[in-house]
């Protein structure tokens, strides 16, 4: 067996196991995006980092040493996972409104535990396909606020209205107005809505509305 310390907790682990296996043994969580144990552990998005004997190290993929000493959190961790998570979804196509994983989101929890603001609140949403409040009609800022609330107004079968404030993605923004467009929002009923708790919207984002409704 090889004998580590996870946040002062020693423990044995078997030979040949991996940081995230010895985490979890004493008790500990990390954040993890791509890791599926016994299928996938290639270390992709470097959510899951931690300090192992004071270097930084995915822990899903870098195997125990006897007498490691592995830090799961600090404030050097976190904001680099902060980073790392943001570099994600920079390269993530959010159409929230439209994925099978609405309601259920991995993004959103992490988002949320990370301190995240680039999902939506439509991917908290519990209401699926055609039963989506947008795809009925109905002006929702569900796909333009950020999510975290867990969208009770939503689940309730009523519209959000932008009270956690809008994601600054303009892709996003710019996904999300082609959806209110293709789904006969009407450019005036989306601009009035959002005045209830965005009384001036930034200049990019007026321009991204005119842009897109006039298309």
């Amino acid at each position: 067996m090889v004998k580590v310390k996870v946040n002062n907790v020693e423990i044995d682990v078997p030979p040949g196991s991996y940081i995230i296996d010895a985490i979890e043994k004493a008790g500990f969580k990390v954040p993890l995006l791509c890791y599926l144990q016994d299928l996938f552990n290639e270390a992709t998005c470097r959510i899951c980092i931690v300090k192992a004997n004071g270097r930084i190290v995915p822990s899903c993929r870098f195997p125990v040493q006897e007498g490691m000493v592995i830090t799961t959190s600090d404030d050097e961790l976190s904001k680099m996972r902060k980073i790392n998570f943001e570099l994600v979804l920079a390269t993530h196509n959010i159409i929230c409104w439209n994925c099978y994983r609405k309601g259920s989101c991995l993004l959103v929890s992490l988002s949320k535990e990370l301190g995240v603001e680039g999902i939506p609140v439509c991917s908290e949403c519990s209401l699926y396909g055609d039963l989506c409040l947008v795809k009925q009609g109905i002006p929702c800022l569900g796909p333009l606020t950020i999510a975290g609330c867990e969208a009770e107004c939503t689940k309730q079968n009523a519209p959000c209205i932008g009270c956690r404030g809008f994601v600054s993605s303009t892709s996003t923004w710019r996904n999300a107005l082609r959806f209110y467009k293709e789904n006969n929002i009407k450019k005036e009923d989306l601009e009035a809505i959002t005045r209830i708790f965005w009384p001036i919207l930034p200049s990019r984002f007026q321009n991204l509305i005119r842009e897109v409704y006039m298309q």
